[in-house]
């Protein structure tokens, strides 16, 4: 027997914020959304950033590859362990988007590539309560080996828990240019930087005084834009998509499930329902649809018999048939299948090319399966979200990732939120959930926007309203847009700090928590 240890998340996810003195952890349980509120205590309240916490399981690995989880590994006595984090920008020194990466032209041509990059360096950090921080890299311009601007950057910060866990807080998000560039484009604005970043995370495990031992495999953390409606998941996310590739590439036999209703198919439909509280006035409910979770609609969509295939069959129908192609940037069609109500993307498989938002292939297939009947008709009530200290152990690496994840976009993507089209494609992944470690650091966020403000600001209806909410009900129960008062892609740069945050309230997701822009409150 060989012991192992991995790290998990496999890919985390902190976030930026401007607060100095707060932040908030990430979530670490599926559904279970992190407490607010969202701002710091002064007044009038600085966003606090995400932490994303990793830890260090320990499996025993027998002669045949079999694998048994063993336990939690903290820091103590006899253990020591070494973290070491490499936070990347490369958007500056990236392609121009659509579609971005190496092949298109660059952005910001003339200047030296590798002055573009914002780069951290790996940092390292161990031992109990530790703080490291914060992570600094500089953008120069430099053209015919002048300096024409530059900057110092800050990519976020390292702490430890008081079990030597690892804690990574998004940096405050500052975005500018040095040389005073506009911004004109949503996705290409040369001269710019933000402090969006991506990179590895490695662990060394030494036990007894012994030689350190490196966590298989490492790990990843993106630091993004803010979530401004946490406790609403998009209908596909970044764990579907990462789940996807899995059942193509690593977990074939997993097609072949036969789906469970409560634990497949109704996610999918409540995520679809409660984006009404986040989309425009006209789509609430899907449009005219309604909402199909009502009470005397509800019962059919759990029955598995042919009596109830109907209701399942025209829900189905709605859908639109993941890879099909069409324009980027196009809306959905105004009539069946045209589920999810969300403007086409890039197709993944060819960036070059578009394709209308859909579901993944592997949910589509479950949801074909539940249209015909061959499902489990398990529903006994809504499913109690269980808190990550309350998890049995042999859950709680999986959970983890799952939780991250499930907080970010899966598409479409044109380009996103927290990365593009690179996590739907198995090239990114050396395992199940985990990206490659050959991978550049900055490699999953270097075809975003730059700077981010400028396509948050443009993808105000059919894109994202999960992460970037488009119509929202404001405490005194009216329905406003979300970002009233911001004009521009510089007021976005400006005042995104100051944007509301939707949360449950009762039965209700309400704005709450947001500061004046521009006067309008």
């Amino acid at each position: 027997m060989k012991t192992i240890y991995r790290i998990y998340p496999a890919i985390g996810i902190a976030r930026i914020g401007n607060s100095e003195t707060e932040y908030f952890l990430g979530p670490e349980a599926p559904g279970v959304v992190p407490d607010g509120p969202y701002r710091d205590h002064a007044t009038p309240g600085r966003i606090k950033p995400q932490g994303a916490r990793f830890r260090i399981y320990a499996f025993e690995r027998d002669d045949f590859g079999n694998e048994t989880l063993k336990q939690e590994v903290v820091s103590g006595n006899t253990i020591k362990i070494t973290w070491q984090v490499h936070l990347v920008n490369r958007k500056a020194a990236s392609g121009i988007f659509p579609p971005g990466g190496p092949s298109a032209p660059p952005r910001n041509i003339g200047y030296n590539r590798s002055g573009l990059v914002i780069d951290a360096s790996p940092q390292s950090i161990s031992g109990i309560n530790q703080e490291i921080g914060p992570l600094n890299g500089a953008i120069n311009f430099i053209k015919n080996g002048n300096i024409e601007g530059s900057a110092k950057v800050v990519l976020g910060r390292l702490l430890t828990d008081e079990n030597g866990r690892l804690i990574v807080v998004g940096g405050p998000g500052k975005s500018g240019s040095p040389l005073g560039s506009a911004l004109t484009n949503f996705a290409n604005n040369n001269g710019w930087f933000d402090g969006i970043s991506d990179g590895p995370v490695n662990a060394f495990i030494e036990i007894d005084g012994n030689e350190a031992i490196a966590a298989e495999g490492g790990a990843w953390l993106v630091v993004a834009p803010p979530s401004y409606a946490p406790g609403i998941e998009n209908m596909t996310t970044w764990y579907d998509q990462a789940l996807n590739v899995s059942t193509k590439v690593f977990s074939p036999h997993l097609t072949k499930t036969v789906p469970s209703f409560t634990q497949d198919i109704y996610p999918i439909l409540k995520r679809t329902v409660l984006l009404h509280w986040v989309v425009e006035r006209e789509n609430r409910h899907h449009g005219s649809a309604g909402n199909f979770l009502s009470s005397q609609r509800f019962t059919q969509l759990t029955d598995n018999s042919d009596n109830a295939k109907p209701a399942r069959q025209r829900i189905f129908s709605w859908l639109m048939k993941p890879n099909t192609p069409v324009n980027p940037n196009t809306p959905p069609p105004a009539a069946p299948p045209n589920m999810p109500k969300l403007n086409s993307g890039l197709d993944p498989d060819n960036p070059n090319k578009g394709e209308y938002a859909a579901l993944t292939e592997y949910q589509y297939g479950m949801m074909e399966k539940w249209a015909s009947g061959n499902f489990t008709a398990d529903w006994a009530g809504e499913p109690v979200t269980v808190p990550f200290d309350d998890l049995p152990l042999d859950e709680q690496p999986d959970a983890l990732t799952r939780a991250a994840l499930e907080g970010c976009i899966g598409a479409p993507f044109f380009p996103g939120i927290e990365a593009t089209y690179v996590i739907a494609q198995a090239a990114t992944y050396d395992s199940p959930f985990r990206i490659k470690q050959s991978l550049s650091p900055g490699f999953l966020t270097e075809r975003m926007a730059l700077p981010w403000q400028a396509d948050f600001l443009d993808c105000g209806a059919l894109w994202w309203p999960a992460q970037r909410p488009v119509e929202v009900i404001t405490q005194s129960g009216q329905l406003q847009r979300f970002s009233r008062g911001v004009k521009s892609y510089g007021d976005m740069v400006k005042w995104w700090t100051e944007l509301g945050f939707v949360v449950k309230q009762d039965d209700e997701f309400v704005e709450s928590e947001r500061n004046p822009i521009n006067g309008q409150s």
